[in-house]
């Protein structure tokens, strides 16, 4: 578990809901490589809250090559008993993102990331997102 979900019990870092509150996606964001006790626990939490929950997105910086096939087995037994697990790379999902954002939201979405880490109070992830914003604040 990791700070953002371990205190509420939250299924993930993020948790989508249908428009009947029922929750049916959560997302766990990692800024390292999968590993198979990350989606082990992940899959853990997401049994245990809501029965509504079919799909766990993970957000991460690849998966750990020594558990490479011990993780495509835990996933495949989660999708066996009806939970979809599916991994990305985080960077390029933030490229996507940032692709279909306008240009009235990418600001708000920044704010919002400096505002969540501002909140948490984890000095290294500000510096680093600081350095992030200031490599965006040099480009042409």
């Amino acid at each position: 578990m990791n700070e953002a979900d371990s205190p509420t019990g939250a299924p993930g870092d993020v948790t989508c809901f249908n428009s009947n509150g029922d929750i049916v996606l959560a997302v766990e964001v990692k800024d390292r490589a999968l590993t198979l006790s990350d989606v082990r626990s992940s899959t853990r939490k997401a049994r245990e809250s809501s029965e509504s929950l079919s799909n766990l997105l993970f957000a991460t910086g690849g998966i750990r090559d020594r558990e490479r096939s011990q993780i495509h087995e835990s996933v495949a037994a989660a999708w066996a008993s009806g939970l979809n697990i599916w991994q990305v790379d985080i960077v390029g999902m933030a490229s996507a993102a940032f692709a279909l954002l306008s240009e009235n939201w990418r600001p708000e979405f920044l704010r919002a990331i400096g505002t969540e880490l501002d909140a948490r109070g984890d000095h290294a992830h500000r510096r680093a997102w600081h350095e992030i914003l200031s490599k965006l604040a040099d480009r042409p």
